[in-house]
């Protein structure tokens, strides 16, 4: 797919499939910046994602803040998930009680550092061990090169990721009916608290809300800045049941970011669905030999196995076929196998059974073989049966013998 982007990093993914469309620097290391909150919204749903409505207290420790300087100098002694004053926040008080949902909505729309915090240390007991936890989280789901220090996002020298990490902590995070619930909402109305009255909390990404950037298609994600980071977002956009994900890192300019996005999905969109007849029915045949077969057997498809696919997705793959254990005689018709469709991670894109073209007898001396295998406890009782006759015919003549004498 050929599209011109300004940021460093970029790539298109489609969130069912994994399959890249566009790949721009996508292995290079980036400070993410408030796209963290999107790992951070994942493992807390994946924690406590049937809890949304439990209320939750606002510690001193979760809303700690300082100036960025302080924290950012080097030699800090300010954990690296310490706020910062100019950081953005929900505007979380000490001691307030809110809900796991509010506190969702404030995280992913109002990008609040202060949100982050809390929920962090609700979920593991402590925001360091939430940290520790996430990143093993995101390990075991092989998303290998990235490593976070907080759960928001702010600056910090250890704190970095990728643009395909991004995408695929952003197909994780998709398969979560709540989170796409929020992530798409425009605005939210936070219920009244024990500290304060109800507020309204608005989404930062102008893909989802009317002004010069709205995108009809879009659903989502999240978007981030520091300094250091420049300007990142990760964005989703669904079209005629094609869910595809976006990430761009390091733009210099906010606009960049919703533009660039737009741009890719819409040259995604615009390609044509392809279809590809693989191989015919009742035309392509398959055989293997069966031992003690009369002839070889045959084998066929009742339909066409078709591959679909957009031009930027056309998947690597092999044809595989496996036949089932075949027992003589087979009749036409008998399923006897199955071709198999296999991209290059191991994964199935489709499979059909196969039928046997013609009858396959066995031969003569075949089935006396397969007679001798399913009776041989009694044929070896009859002949050792056979053997102990004889030998006592033999006793007896030799007996016999000796009476004689």
């Amino acid at each position: 797919m050929k599209v011109e982007v300004s940021a460093p990093s970029a790539v298109l993914m489609n969130a069912e499939t994994g399959a890249i469309l566009y790949a721009k620097n996508i292995h290079e290391k980036q400070f993410p910046a408030s796209i963290t909150k999107i790992a951070t919204a994942l493992y807390v749903l994946e924690k406590k994602g049937a809890q949304l409505d439990k209320l939750v207290e606002a510690s001193h420790l979760a809303l700690k803040t300082v100036p960025a300087p302080a924290r950012q100098a080097a030699g800090s002694q300010h954990p690296p998930h310490t706020l910062e004053h100019d950081g953005t926040m929900m505007g979380i008080r000490p001691g307030e009680m809110l809900s796991l949902h509010s506190l969702m909505h404030g995280l992913m729309l109002s990008s609040g550092n202060d949100a982050a915090n809390v929920l962090a240390e609700y979920t593991s007991g402590s925001i360091d061990q939430f940290v520790s936890e996430l990143n093993q989280y995101l390990q075991s789901h092989g998303i290998q090169e990235t490593r976070f220090s907080n759960p928001h996002g702010l600056h910090h020298a250890e704190h970095w990721t990728t643009a395909y990490d991004m995408a695929l902590m952003t197909r994780l995070a998709l398969k979560h009916a709540a989170f796409r619930e929020i992530v798409k909402t425009t605005k939210y109305q936070c219920p009244p608290t024990n500290k304060q009255p109800s507020r309204f909390l608005s989404q930062h990404n102008r893909l989802v809300k009317p002004g010069p950037y709205f995108y009809p298609k879009a659903i989502g994600v999240k978007t981030g800045y520091v300094a250091k980071a420049g300007h990142t977002f990760v964005g989703a956009a669904t079209h005629e049941g094609r869910t595809l994900i976006a990430v761009l890192l390091g733009c210099s300019e906010s606009e960049h970011r919703f533009r660039d996005s737009i741009k890719l999905f819409e040259a995604a969109f615009r390609e044509k669905l392809l279809s590809r007849v693989l191989f015919a029915k009742e035309k392509d045949r398959f055989s293997q030999s069966l031992r003690g077969a009369k002839a070889p057997l045959d084998a066929l498809l009742k339909e066409d196995l078709v591959l679909k696919y957009y031009p930027a997705e056309e998947p690597a793959f092999r044809a595989e076929i496996t036949w089932n254990p075949c027992k003589l005689p087979i009749k036409a018709g008998d399923v006897v196998g199955h071709l198999r469709l296999v991209e290059e991670k191991g994964n199935s894109l489709k499979e059909l059974p196969l039928f046997a073209a013609h009858d396959v007898d066995q031969k003569w001396w075949a089935g006396l073989g397969d007679l001798c295998q399913n009776h041989k406890k009694f044929l070896l009782a009859f002949f050792l049966g056979g053997q102990i006759i004889l030998m006592l015919v033999y006793l007896l003549k030799k007996n016999q013998k000796v009476g004689q004498r």
